[in-house]
C-alpha cells in the first residue's frame, strides 16, 4: 500500500498535495448522485454488471464473481457464507471451449481464468484473499450496493436480500437490470420500480430492452455482451461510491 501511495503521489508531484486535494474535491462534487454507497459489487449472472461498474470507475474493490457466469443467487449466498473456501476446488473443463471451466459443486462457469486448468488450488487461494478484502469492506459499510442482470423474480431477490442482511449490518440495495425487448427507452419509457423489503433492504428494478445497438449476435458483434450501453450508462451514471482522499489516490482498475 505504501508503495502504491508513493507511486500515486509521484505521478501527481508537479501539482503538489494542495492540487491533489482540489482534484479530490472536484471528484466528490461529480459523485453527488442518486445512489450513494460505501461499496458496490456485481452479481452477474455474467460479466456485464462488472464491466459497467469498471467503465464508470466504481469497481474500487474486486469481487471473485465479477468475471464469472451462469451462477445462482443461492450460490452467491453459499460462497459469501463460506468465504469461497470450496471455490473451484472441484472443476471440469467445458467441452470444446478453451479455458472454460465449471465449478462442479457451485455450478459457476469461468471463461477468463486459464490458470484454473494449471493450478486450481492456487486460484482458490487467490479468490479467497480477494473475498477477504471485499468482506472487510462489506462488514464496515453503512450502505451496500449490489447490481445484476438476471432472470430471477422478486421473491428470489427478496430472499437473497434477507440472507445478505443476516450477514451484514449496513443498508443493502440491490439494483436489478431486467431485459424486456418491448421497452426501448425512447418510444417506450424505461420502467423503474422500487420495493422496500425492510428498513435496511431495498430492491430497485430497471426494465428495458437490454440488447447492444449492433445486435446480440455473438459472431458478428464482439461487443454484444455489453448490452444496451446507452441505458446502462444512464443507470450506472446515477451511482457513486464514497471515497476518502487516500482511497481516491489509490483507486485503480481491478482484474
Amino acid at each position: 500500500m505504501k508503495r502504491k501511495l508513493k507511486k500515486s503521489l509521484k505521478m501527481f508531484l508537479p501539482y503538489g498535495i494542495v492540487a491533489l486535494q482540489e482534484k479530490h474535491k472536484d471528484y466528490k462534487v461529480k459523485k453527488e448522485k442518486e445512489y450513494v454507497f460505501d461499496v458496490i459489487f456485481s452479481l452477474g449472472n455474467a460479466c456485464r454488471p462488472a464491466y459497467h461498474l469498471q467503465k464508470h470507475q466504481l469497481r474500487f474493490c474486486a469481487n471473485p464473481l465479477d468475471w464469472m457466469m451462469s451462477y445462482s443467487l443461492d450460490t452467491v449466498i453459499h460462497l459469501y457464507q463460506t468465504k469461497f473456501n470450496d471455490f473451484f476446488l472441484d472443476y471440469v473443463e467445458v467441452p470444446q471451449k478453451m479455458d472454460w471451466f465449471t465449478d462442479v459443486k457451485n455450478n459457476v462457469t469461468s471463461i477468463h481464468y486459464p490458470e484454473i486448468g494449471t493450478d486450481n488450488k492456487e486460484f482458490n487461494i487467490k479468490m479467497k484473499n480477494r473475498f477477504e478484502i471485499a468482506n472487510k469492506n462489506l462488514i464496515k459499510a453503512n450502505k451496500i450496493g449490489f447490481i445484476c442482470n438476471r432472470n430471477d423474480d422478486q421473491i428470489a431477490f427478496s430472499d437473497f436480500l434477507k440472507k445478505m442482511g443476516e450477514m451484514y449490518s449496513g443498508e443493502i440495495t440491490l439494483i436489478h437490470i431486467k431485459h424486456n425487448e418491448e421497452i426501448d427507452g425512447i418510444r417506450t419509457p424505461i420502467k423503474c420500480s422500487k420495493t422496500k423489503i425492510s428498513e435496511r433492504l431495498k430492491l430497485i428494478e430497471y426494465e428495458f430492452n437490454d440488447v447492444h445497438e449492433n445486435g446480440n449476435d455473438k459472431i458478428n458483434n464482439p461487443d454484444f455482451w455489453h448490452g444496451n450501453v446507452r441505458i446502462w450508462n444512464s443507470i450506472v451514471g446515477k451511482i457513486a461510491v464514497r471515497q476518502n482522499f487516500i482511497s481516491y489516490l489509490l483507486k485503480s482498475e481491478k482484474v
